[in-house]
């Protein structure tokens, strides 16, 4: 069996190409390629304090890893763009807010040969609750706020790669 082995592994690695060239370049293709963000967990991120055009800063939840190894290191910050933001009003009614991911720059020993960010899309939304019923029962009601859209900066929100980009290991 051993005898078997040795020849086999001989050829295999004859045929394998050279690891730079190997492990040396990836490609994130647009459209499949699936990260997790998160957002800056001592962050207050709500209709009530940012308007549309803010940004706002994001991060790789986890290492991205392809066949083991760790292409975008967890920590790479990115930035996401506020598109909509309405602030809660009263009577009740509620507000909103949607991020729209933007970019990742990578961070770890994989690059774009540019050094360019990796263009994202995605988004985090949220609709502050309302409390028409009770500003409408009671008078004093009237003079009540709907809660503010919040995102919740402990969660971890998808992403998706939007734009191509090969990485090389630097």
């Amino acid at each position: 069996m051993k005898a078997l082995f040795i020849p086999f592994l001989a050829i295999m690695m004859a045929l394998m190409p050279p690891g730079e060239a190997f492990a040396g370049k990836v490609s994130l293709p647009k459209d499949v390629t699936k990260i997790d963000v998160k957002f800056d967990p001592a962050a207050r991120i709500d209709s009530g304090r940012l308007k549309a055009g803010d940004s706002v800063s994001i991060y790789l939840a986890e290492d991205y890893k392809i066949g083991g190894i760790t292409v975008i290191e967890a920590g790479a910050k990115g930035t996401a763009i506020v598109k909509k933001a309405v602030k809660a009003s009263r009577p009740g009614n509620p507000g909103m807010i949607e991020i729209s991911f933007v970019d990742l720059k990578p961070k770890g020993s994989y690059r774009s040969k540019d050094g360019g960010a990796i263009k994202l899309s995605g988004v985090a939304a949220d609709k502050g609750g309302g409390r028409k019923i009770i500003s409408w029962l009671f008078i004093l009601g009237l003079l009540i706020k709907g809660g503010q859209g919040e995102i919740d900066t402990a969660l971890v929100y998808p992403a998706t790669v939007s734009e191509t980009i090969i990485l090389e290991s630097r």
